[in-house]
Parts: C-alpha cells; sequence; structure tokens
C-alpha cells in the first residue's frame, strides 16, 4: 500500500504510515503502526487502517464548517 512501509518484524510483519495524522484521526482510533503474522493480514490491517483515516479526515472537515 503506497501509505505504508512495510519489513520482516519479529517472527511476522509491520508497518508504518509513510504520513502522519492528525490528532482528531489519533484520537478517533486511526494507528501509525500495525503488526501482523503474514503478508495478507498486514495487507488487510493497512487497508482497513487507511480506509479509517479518510472517513475520519471527512468527519474531521464536516466539523470545521460554520
Amino acid at each position: 500500500m503506497s501509505d505504508w512501509e512495510g519489513e520482516r518484524s519479529d517472527g511476522g510483519f509491520r508497518a508504518q504510515r509513510v504520513s502522519g495524522l492528525s490528532e482528531y484521526q489519533v484520537l478517533n482510533g486511526c494507528l501509525g503502526e500495525v503488526r501482523a503474522q503474514d503478508e495478507g493480514e498486514l495487507w488487510l490491517l493497512c487497508d482497513a487502517q487507511t480506509r479509517l483515516s479518510e472517513r475520519i479526515a471527512l468527519a474531521e472537515s464536516t466539523r470545521r464548517r460554520p
């Protein structure tokens, strides 16, 4: 996934976000790092976190409207 950098780690896999998250995203459940036992699981976790951060960013943008 383009927003993530992955590597083997501790008998599994680990991925970190390339770009940062807003405080609002972090407060609402977005993670900067995920860990998995295999590449398929890692891909699913990264995809889920990417989609979550996109939705939360949208909520954050609507929250700022007057």
